[in-house]
């Protein structure tokens, strides 16, 4: 690494990271990861950084990319949203559904808004019922619901009974199967607070999915 390298790294890591939160992983390559972020969004971000470094002289540049995606962070991501939903209207590919069992939450309010995050970023409609037991009913295309599922596996979404953030690890996937295309389709993701499991099973109805219902709910009561 050249000592204008090093120079500019060193200063990106003062103004950018705490103590100890700074590691060089590559000398060569750019990468973006972040758990508020689709791995599709990430993606597009990345090729958007590859393309305006193909466009500055060649030397270094981190700086001046990090100040770029700053002032265009927001337009980036809108624009990668839309087109994952325009994507979506114009697909023929068929609508699956699935059903997930959450344990528990103890960082409610938090673990709510990034399940509402993730819906709507990979264009998902459903429920999240809050009561006992916790369900999340999901609908879309299949490769949107298991990107949901990976991430509901693979980030730090709770805390554990220390109050550290902590990936959830009891989480089941109850099924995941075609929508037939007679069934009714949800158009919203909402999030349900179910005292009853008289309602529970009332919600489940109004989609046209008691027989999910009747096969996976109560084994969980």
């Amino acid at each position: 690494m050249s000592k204008e390298a090093f120079d500019e790294i060193s200063v990106l890591s003062a103004i950018y990271c705490e103590k100890g939160e700074f590691e060089l992983l590559e000398e060569s390559h750019i990468s973006i990861s972040s758990s508020h972020l689709s791995r599709k969004q990430c993606h597009d971000l990345r090729q958007q950084l590859l393309d305006t470094a193909r466009s500055l002289p060649p030397e270094p540049m981190i700086h001046g990319l990090m100040l770029w995606l700053q002032e265009n962070f927001s337009d980036l991501i809108k624009t990668s949203s839309c087109h994952s939903a325009e994507l979506r209207a114009e697909t023929t590919e068929e609508t699956w559904t699935a059903l997930l069992h959450l344990d528990h939450m103890r960082a409610k309010a938090k673990y709510i808004k990034l399940i509402e995050k993730w819906a709507s970023e990979l264009c998902l409609t459903g429920r999240l019922f809050m009561g006992k037991p916790i369900l999340i009913l999901l609908q879309g295309t299949k490769e949107n619901i298991k990107e949901y599922i990976h991430l509901q596996k693979t980030v730090k979404v709770d805390v554990d009974s220390s109050g550290k953030r902590c990936k959830e690890k009891m989480m089941s996937v109850l099924c995941e199967i075609p929508q037939p295309e007679e069934k009714i389709m949800m158009s919203t993701f909402e999030v349900k607070d179910i005292l009853l499991l008289d309602d529970l099973k009332r919600e489940f109805d109004l989609v046209g999915l008691t027989e999910l219902y009747n096969q996976f709910v109560p084994s969980l009561i």
